[in-house]
C-alpha cells in the first residue's frame, strides 16, 4: 500500500509527505502528539464518533475521532480529483466559471464521502455525531457547488456566506450508499470552518486554532509562553498568518505549483525540491541570481530554477512585510510554524540557505503538520473554545493584498537572489 501511495502521490503531486497517514513522512504524526487522551485539558467531553476534513487543492485527509477519549483512531488521505480540472486554484476557478461547476462538485463530494463510508465501515461505527471540514475558500465553494465568480476577479471577494451547520445528507447523499445513508448519517451536522477572504482559507482558521489551542496546552504544562507567532502554510497555495498579542495579520502569495512542478522528477517530492536547490547553490551550480553555471539534475532546468525564484521571493516577500507591518523585527516573534504539503517536511536549515526563510528565524521554526486537519479536529473535541477562537480571529484581522503593497515590487525584486539573510 505504501508503495502504492508513493507512486500515485509523485505522479500527480510530486509530494508523498502531503497528507497520506500511511507513509514514513506523514502529517499526522504531530497531529497526534497533542491528541494523547488526559494531556488534552481543553477539551470538552462528550459522547461518541466525529470525523475531521482538510479539503486542499492537491489532497485531502480525514481523520475518525473518538469524541470521548480525544484519541484520533482511524484516518485516510486521497488525492483530490479535482485536479482533472487544474493543479491551481485560478484553474478551477476558471473551470468552474466555465460550466464545470457542477461536475467539480460531483468529484469533490463523491470521493469524500466514499472516504467518510471506508472510515466508517472499517472500523465498526454505528453513527458519527459531528463532522468538520476545513478547506480553502475555493475548494468549500466547490464542495458547497457555489458560484466562484467573484473569487478570480477583483476585489476577490467570497460570494456566500457559510451556515453555522449543514447535513450530511444535503452535501454529501449521492456518493454514499443507502446503507450508510440511512443507518450512520442521518442528520448529522456538517460544520465548515470560515475563512478570512478569498485566499486566505478555512484551513489557515483550521490552523490558527490548532495552534493557539497547542500553545496554550503547553502553557498549562510548562513555564513556556508564546505571545507572537507565524504560521507558513505552503502547499498548492501559500498563506501566510502573523499572530501577535491577539492582532492577527494574515496574506496569500502564489508559490505551491513552482515547487510541485519541479518535484514530478525528484524522488522527495515537493518538499525535497528545497534541499536539492540548497545544494544547488552550495557546491556552485548555479549562482546567487539562480544561473546556471553548470549541468544540473534533469529535474532542475533553468526555466524550472526561475519558477522556483519567483515562488521563494513571492513566500519571503510576504514574511518581510507581514513583519514590517506588524512593526516586528525577527527577533520579537516567538515561534514559527511550517504547515501544509509541501511546508510541513521542509528541511529548515535548506529553506534558510535559499531564503525562503530567514537565517534568523532557523531556530525558531518547527513543522505543524497538518494544522488545518489538526484545527478540524480540535473544533470537534473543543466546539465551543473553538467557535470562540474563531470568532474573535474573524472580527479583528488585517488582511495584506501583496501586489498592492508599495514595497512589494521593490521587495520582490530583491529576494529574487538567493540569500540567507
Amino acid at each position: 500500500m505504501l508503495e502504492k501511495c508513493i507512486a500515485d502521490c509523485l505522479a500527480c503531486a510530486g509530494n508523498f509527505a502531503a497528507g497520506c497517514g500511511r507513509c514514513a513522512n506523514n502529517n499526522f504524526s504531530i497531529l497526534d502528539s497533542f491528541l494523547t487522551g488526559d494531556d488534552f485539558t481543553g477539551r470538552e467531553p462528550r459522547q461518541g464518533y466525529g470525523i475531521a476534513i482538510d479539503i486542499g487543492t492537491t489532497t485531502a485527509a480525514a481523520a475518525l475521532v473518538d469524541l470521548t477519549t480525544a484519541k484520533i483512531i482511524a484516518r485516510q488521505c486521497f488525492m483530490n480529483p479535482q485536479r482533472v480540472y487544474g493543479h491551481d486554484v485560478i484553474s478551477r476557478i476558471h473551470a468552474a466559471n466555465k460550466g464545470f461547476l457542477p461536475e467539480l462538485q460531483k468529484l469533490i463530494t463523491e470521493r469524500t464521502a466514499s472516504c467518510i463510508d471506508s472510515l466508517v465501515k472499517e472500523n465498526f461505527i454505528q453513527k458519527i455525531d459531528e463532522i468538520v471540514i476545513a478547506g480553502n475558500t475555493t475548494m468549500i465553494h466547490l464542495l458547497l457547488g457555489q458560484s466562484c465568480e467573484t473569487l478570480g476577479v477583483f476585489p476577490f471577494k467570497p460570494k456566500i456566506t457559510l451556515s453555522e451547520r449543514y447535513f450530511y445528507q444535503d452535501l454529501f447523499d449521492a456518493g454514499t450508499d443507502a446503507e450508510t445513508a440511512a443507518n450512520r448519517m442521518t442528520g448529522c451536522p456538517v460544520k465548515i470552518i470560515p475563512w478570512f477572504s478569498a485566499y486566505v482559507g478555512g484551513d489557515i482558521t483550521a490552523g490558527l486554532i490548532y495552534i493557539l489551542q497547542n500553545i496554550t496546552e503547553r502553557q498549562n504544562r510548562t513555564s513556556e509562553s508564546i505571545n507572537s507567532f507565524l504560521l507558513i502554510d505552503l502547499g498548492t497555495n501559500g498563506e501566510l498568518a502573523l499572530y501577535n498579542k491577539g492582532k492577527l495579520i494574515v496574506t496569500s502569495c502564489a508559490a505551491g505549483p513552482a515547487f510541485e512542478n519541479s518535484a514530478r522528477g525528484h524522488a522527495a517530492g515537493a518538499s525535497g525540491v528545497v534541499s536539492g536547490l540548497a545544494r544547488l547553490l552550495q557546491n556552485g551550480t548555479i549562482d546567487e541570481t539562480g544561473l546556471l553555471k553548470s549541468e544540473a539534475p534533469e529535474y532542475f532546468s533553468q526555466k524550472e530554477i526561475r519558477d522556483l525564484q519567483l515562488a521563494v521571493s513571492a513566500v519571503r516577500t510576504g514574511v518581510e512585510i507581514l513583519f514590517d507591518t506588524a512593526c516586528m523585527t525577527h527577533n520579537d516573534i516567538g515561534a514559527v510554524y511550517l504547515a501544509g504539503g509541501i511546508g510541513q517536511a521542509v528541511n529548515v536549515n535548506d529553506a534558510a540557505l535559499i531564503g525562503l526563510i530567514p537565517q534568523a528565524l532557523v531556530c525558531k521554526t518547527q513543522a505543524a503538520g497538518n494544522s488545518s486537519l489538526g484545527g478540524a479536529v480540535r473544533t470537534l473535541l473543543s466546539p465551543k473554545s473553538a467557535l470562540n477562537e474563531m470568532q474573535t480571529l474573524l472580527a479583528d484581522f488585517s488582511e495584506i493584498n501583496l501586489a498592492e503593497h508599495p514595497r512589494f515590487n521593490d521587495m520582490f525584486a530583491e529576494n529574487m537572489l538567493f540569500k540567507t539573510q
